[in-house]
């Protein structure tokens, strides 16, 4: 997608549901948090937070996202530096990360979202003269279409992008973990495409998606085996993310140094 097309979608895009705040980010257990709506600036504010010697060990782990959503341009540079860095991220605890927050959470290495947490998508907000362009023109279709593929490079499933389109800009479809169980979306959802491989080629086959399949109902002892083998696997998971971020660190330092970021 061309630069243009993101200054475009920068007040065109996920806009409807956000106030005109900016995000406040800040150090969160030992990640970082991203809370509010994203907005112009926040880019730099994240650069210039990770700067610091002292946090960039933190976003490099752990992302964790309350966010309504906000400017599809911003959000889609937090995202590529997210993408580089290798990290997780995580929807706090009985938060919310919707509509261009999604994209946020998406970009993560490994995603998680709690039971009491929810993620929401809806159909894109398009205005023209203050006026919302009508969805079923040649325009907002080629818009949506850019969009879509966007996020589906970053490893959305159909079923989630056809809520998206089926949604009105003045909604929101709710996505929670129960949801995405019954889907039986959540293994794919939990790790970026390529990264779910490459981790079963070194780490052996992911133990959930195996348990799903196989509808016998476990024994009390075989629940609390299958729940440690999850552990293990997840642990040398997160080993394999913490080597592909060191070797990528050269990546990582060029985006932060990126002049879009300097005050």
């Amino acid at each position: 997608m061309s630069r243009a097309a993101f200054v475009l979608f920068a007040w065109l895009f996920f806009n409807g549901l956000a106030p005109a705040l900016a995000a406040d980010i800040s150090a969160h257990q030992q990640g970082v948090l991203i809370k509010g709506p994203i907005q112009k600036g926040d880019y730099a504010k994240i650069v210039q937070f990770v700067r610091h010697p002292d946090n960039y060990e933190r976003f490099a782990r752990s992302v964790f996202l309350d966010s309504p959503g906000g400017d599809f341009d911003e959000t889609v540079k937090i995202a590529r530096l997210l993408e580089k860095s290798h990290a997780a991220t995580h929807v706090v605890p009985g938060a919310r990360c919707y509509s261009a927050c999604f994209i946020l959470w998406m970009s993560g290495v490994s995603r998680h979202v709690p039971s009491s947490a929810s993620l929401g998508v809806h159909r894109i907000n398009v205005k023209v003269n203050g006026q919302p362009m009508d969805p079923a023109s040649e325009r907002f279709a080629s818009i949506a279409r850019i969009v879509e593929n966007y996020m589906a490079a970053l490893g959305t499933p159909r079923t989630i992008l056809d809520k998206m389109n089926a949604t009105a800009s003045a909604n929101m479809f709710v996505i929670n973990q129960r949801w995405l169980a019954d889907q039986q979306l959540l293994v794919a959802l939990s790790y970026r495409m390529g990264f779910m491989d490459a981790a079963q080629m070194h780490c052996g086959p992911e133990p959930y998606a195996a348990a799903v399949k196989d509808k016998t109902p476990m024994t009390e002892e075989e629940a609390k085996g299958w729940g440690a083998q999850i552990k293990r696997w997840m642990g040398c998971a997160d080993e394999l993310r913490a080597r592909n971020q060191k070797a990528d660190v050269l990546t990582i330092a060029a985006l932060l140094d990126d002049s879009d970021a300097n005050p």
